[in-house]
Order: C-alpha cells, then structure tokens, then sequence
C-alpha cells in the first residue's frame, strides 16, 4: 500500500458486553496510530450476531472511549460518508457480495443440516480427524443445486478455502506468517438466514470504508488467512495487518479478572484517573522506543507507530496502574484536583466507595464545607493517595469533631509521662491563638521539646500526630497544624490528653 494512501484505521466491537482492557487496547492502538499518521479513525459496531447482544453494551462501548478520550472521525452518533456504521443496517450488501462469490466459484452452498454436521463431526472425534467440513456440498452438480434450491432446501454459504499450498502474508508485528491451506477449513460466510459471519462482513466492510490498516488482537491472527483468500477472490488490495499480542498477568498466567481484567469503567468507578488508564494501556506490549512511562495522549499520540508494538505478550501489572495512577493524581493542581474528586464522588456508583464509614462526612464537607480548607486538605493528601476512593478516609480527620482513635497509636503513647504535660503545653500555647502557619506549628513543638526537656524531637511530634488525627501517619505534621488551625487543635488536644492518658 502506497505511502500516499490515507490512513483509515477502525475499531469494530460486537455489542455482546461492556468492554474489557484487552480490548479497549485495540481501541487506543488504533485511535493513536491514525492521529499519530494524520488519518481518520472509525468505530464500527459488528452486531451481526444478534443472539449475543447485550442491552447497554453499545452505550459502555462508546462511553469507555469517550471517558479515555478517544474520538472517533466516523461511526455512531456523528456518521459519516461510510456509513452505515452497524452491520445489522448493511445486509444487502453482505448478501451482494456472498452472490458475487457464488458466480465467481469462489465461494459454494452447503445444504447440509445440523443433524448431518454433527454426525460428521462426531465421526470425526470417534476417528481423531481433524474437526472441520468435510466439504460434501463442495462438488454438487449445478443440477443437484438446482433441486435442492428448488425444494426450498435451506443452505449456508461457504468459502471455497484453496485445496493446497501456503496462504501467507505479511504482518507488521510478527513479519512474514505461513499457514498449509488444506488445514483451513471452507468458512460460513453467510448463514441461512441472511446474516453474514464475522468474517465476510469484516473483510467487505474493511474494502468498503477503505481501511488502510488493521489493527488488532492476536487471536485474530487464525483468521486473517481466510481474509486473505476473500481479499483475492474479490480481486481486492487487503490492508495492512498489524496483530498486537496477547496480555498476561504479571505472574505470566492468562490475563483473567484477579489480574484486574475487568470492565474499562469499572476503573473509572474505582478512582482511577482516564489518562492515567489510557497511558497505561498503551504501553501494554507497545513502547516508545524509550524509557519513558508517564505520557499524556498528546505524547502517545507523536511517539506512536506499528514498529513499536511487540510480538512477546504485554504484561498487565495493576500495582504498576495503581502507581502511575498516583502519578498522574499528584500532577493536578489543588483546584483540579478539587473538581476531579467532587466529579467522582458525585457520580461513582462503585458500592465499597459509598458504603465506606469516611464517605459520608466527606461528602457533606464537599457539597457544604469550606471550599477552600477542603481544597487545602486533599492537597495535603494528594502525595500519599493513589486512587480517588482512598481521600475520604485519607481526609477524614480534617472534617470531623472527634477523630477515630487507631489502637495501636493509642497503645504506643498512652501513660507515657510527658503526654499530659505535653498536651497542656499546646494548649496554654494556643490559649490566644486563632491563626497559625505551619513554621508557627514548627516553633510550638520545639518549645515544647525544650520545656519538657524531651530527648528527641520524635516524642513530642508522633504523639502530637496521633492526638490531632488519631493515627500514626499522615500528611507533614506542621502543614495540617496549620490548616486545622488553632481552635480545632485545642479541642483534640483536650480529648487526647483524656484518651492518652493512663
């Protein structure tokens, strides 16, 4: 195909459920290549198997491409010169084809019952021969098809696969790929009902709307021989073919649902961050060329190409997602970050998330609560949170009356003997204070280590911590000092110096 062709590459889901990593991969590839060359991207839906189809599978198809920010050119919703864009809109043209095939020799009718398939391939299984058609309608007489069409005899129309020699073509990812034609069995094209198969659709929509390259998973790469002999039977150019490989588990194991291979939006449910999803994906079994990890579409977008995709299977490692999800949360700025986690906890329906005890509290503190110590207070959180769900427990303690006391801090500092001269200490330092900045806070606790004749700075600082959040870890001590400010402090230094004390 010659570089001045323009590049038109298509993603085609069948609506038979909402989509999973694997294949909004082959989404991103796609999307990304054809911005990447300056061509056109399409969606097209294959729905020709209307037994499989899901209800709402189309609507979390488009809306798991809208959330990664992957814009089709043409398909559903916005149209397009190509169109229809739903298979089960373009029968006539399927069946067209099939006709042109059946005078071209290239493909036949098969009058075959189910009843006599599966004697055939229970013969097959009884005799350890390989299972594929016999190919028993191949030889009928025009005579013998004339009767049975006559008789009203339902049939199915098949390909006529080459009897002998070596289909082959040429892969982007994998090189040059060979399969013994006499191995391949004569494909069902169109079914008695009308209705193509996957592959003749695919291989007459890809002509039809001018695909210039397609991009796609591996387990197509079996049928990508029978699409060769289509593309030749109908006297066609086939694209170029660019398998993308297999995913794994970081264990190496097939990727499956304790891996995280779930639904796309369930991470959007689960406080993960779309660019975050999206740059990750991308670099399952593809890379820049480079070290780089953190890339923002418009990066994945110049970097990407059909060379960088790897044969060997990528590697699906959430603790990977999950880091780089904190990479991209810590990167906003505290009033994105403000709109991000309000947009979230408004509309997740991600049921651990609204049932969590902290939820509830946080919530309020974003609909009613001071915007602006709100905004303050998750940006003290934002270089310790990875997900979205985790900053209502994170931030809890700035927004509640009486923190939740962690046992073990508790346990650590309780009946120490400095604790309650300490927590005194605090308070006739605060006694007259209403505003403090974080070296404020900074210069108060080294008082207090002076007075108190403290060793180390560390006991005054962790049982300090523990008295104003009721946990052991946290955000920089001074900082959320400062931010929950003098009044708030004096009333859990009060409730600490009961609870710390023996």
């Amino acid at each position: 195909m010659g570089s001045s062709v323009m590049v038109r590459v298509r993603y085609a889901p069948s609506p038979t459920g909402s989509p999973h990593v694997g294949n909004i991969r082959t989404a991103l590839f796609n999307f990304l290549f054809a911005r990447s060359e300056g061509g056109r991207f399409i969606v097209r839906i294959e729905d020709t198997d209307q037994t499989r189809k899901v209800e709402g599978a189309l609507e979390d198809i488009l809306a798991s491409l809208r959330w990664l920010g992957i814009e089709w050119d043409e398909g559903p919703e916005i149209g397009g010169e190509f169109g229809p864009y739903f298979q089960s809109q373009r029968l006539k043209i399927y069946q067209h084809h099939a006709d042109e095939l059946l005078k071209k020799g290239a493909a036949y009718r098969c009058f075959c019952t189910p009843q006599e398939l599966e004697e055939m391939r229970e013969y097959q299984r009884i005799n350890k021969i390989p299972q594929m058609y016999d190919r028993r309608c191949r030889g009928k007489t025009a005579d013998e098809i004339g009767k049975e069409l006559a008789s009203g005899k339902p049939f199915v129309v098949r390909l006529a696969m080459p009897l002998q020699g070596k289909i082959a073509f040429e892969d982007a990812v994998r090189g040059r790929v060979e399969y013994e034609a006499s191995l391949i069995d004569d494909q069902v094209l169109l079914k008695s009902d009308g209705w193509p198969t996957y592959h003749l659709a695919n291989v007459v929509d890809d002509h039809l709307q001018q695909i210039s390259h397609v991009i796609r998973g591996d387990e197509w790469i079996n049928s990508t021989p029978k699409h060769v002999v289509l593309y030749q039977a109908f006297g066609w150019e086939p694209p170029i073919f660019a398998h993308a490989p297999i995913i794994k588990g970081a264990d190496g194991a097939k990727l499956s649902k304790r891996h995280g291979d779930t639904r796309c939006l369930d991470y959007r449910e689960k406080g993960y961050l779309a660019e975050a999803v999206a740059n990750f994906i991308a670099l399952i079994g593809w890379s820049p060329g480079d070290n780089r990890e953190i890339m923002r579409i418009q990066e994945l977008e110049a970097a990407f190409s059909l060379q960088g995709i790897q044969p060997s299977p990528g590697v699906f490692d959430l603790q990977k997602l999950q880091w780089m999800n904190g990479e991209y949360i810590r990167a906003l700025s505290k009033e994105q970050l403000y709109e991000v986690v309000a947009a979230f906890d408004a509309n997740t329906k991600d049921e651990q998330y609204l049932e969590s005890a902290s939820r509830a509290v946080f919530s309020q503190a974003l609909k009613k609560g001071d915007k602006d110590y709100v905004m303050r207070a998750l940006a003290l959180e934002q270089e310790r949170v990875k997900l979205l769900t985790e900053f209502p427990e994170a931030c809890e303690f700035f927004f509640v009356d009486h923190v939740r006391f962690d046992d073990q801090g508790v346990a650590k500092w309780k009946g120490q003997p400095h604790i309650e001269a300490l927590m005194n200490f605090y308070l006739e330092h605060l006694a007259d204070k209403t505003e403090m900045s974080a070296e404020d806070c900074e210069q108060m606790v080294n008082a207090a280590v002076e007075r108190l004749g403290l060793l180390k700075r560390a006991l005054a600082i962790h049982p300090t911590r523990v008295a104003l959040t009721g946990r052991s870890f946290g955000p920089g001590l001074f900082e959320l000092m400062a931010l929950l400010g003098a009044a708030r402090m004096k009333t859990r230094f009060e409730i600490a110096k009961n609870v710390l004390n023996a």
